[in-house]
């Protein structure tokens, strides 16, 4: 119980930790990213965990130095700077491997055994089709619509989050990947097709996979 003590002190200095869904802009659940601390060190080593801290912005820093808690509110700078980390630290061209193992790893770890049932029973466009509820579950902004979701085809689309950068954009592409492949489907196709970073009024995502 000390570190959620912890955390709700840290709360009261900080409005950006808090357990209320906020009314800030840009925040995430610490439960969508719980995980990041066992990947990075599982990546990178055990003896890179530093190095990734002093890579990454101070705020994120503070916050992954500590057990994130699963109901808690945290700016989304924490995962934007992780992310930027992990490619920076990846080897030369293997940025997007590591984000995309990445995805596969968090969704692994986040989901328990009826989420995993469901996974068994759901079809990959099932899976895809809820993006925009599982949206609204971790992020406290943003609106997740999807366009399409068919056998052997899906279109999702993110507007009204603006703090996108274009490496999360790429974290983004991936997560609903790994939907897609443990829904078991084979991804022959996967694409930012609109990206608000390249002008546009909302970025979208587009999938193609076989059973």
């Amino acid at each position: 119980m000390s570190g959620l003590s912890n955390l709700e002190n840290a709360s009261k200095r900080n409005p950006a930790y808090t357990f209320q869904r906020p009314s800030e802009p840009a925040l995430i659940r610490g439960s969508l990213f719980q995980s990041l601390p066992e990947f990075v060190k599982a990546r990178f080593g055990e003896h890179r965990w530093e190095e990734f801290l002093r890579r990454i912005d101070p705020v994120a820093a503070d916050a992954l130095r500590n057990d994130m808690q699963a109901l808690a509110w945290y700016p989304f700078l924490v995962v934007a700077s992780a992310a930027d980390a992990m490619v920076a630290m990846s080897p030369s061209g293997q940025g997007d491997a590591t984000l995309q193992r990445f995805a596969v790893h968090n969704l692994d770890r986040a989901t328990n055994l009826i989420f995993r049932a469901i996974f068994r029973v759901g079809s990959p466009e099932f899976m895809v089709g809820k993006s925009d509820q599982v949206w609204k579950k971790y992020y406290s902004t943003g609106r997740m619509e999807v366009e399409e979701a068919t056998r052997g085809r899906a279109c999702v689309r993110l507007y009204d989050f603006p703090q996108l950068t274009n490496t999360y954009s790429r974290v983004v592409l991936y997560a609903i990947e790994a939907v897609i492949s443990k829904a078991g489907g084979k991804t022959t196709y996967r694409e930012v097709t609109r990206d608000v970073n390249a002008g546009d009024e909302y970025s979208e995502f587009t999938y193609a996979w076989t059973a």
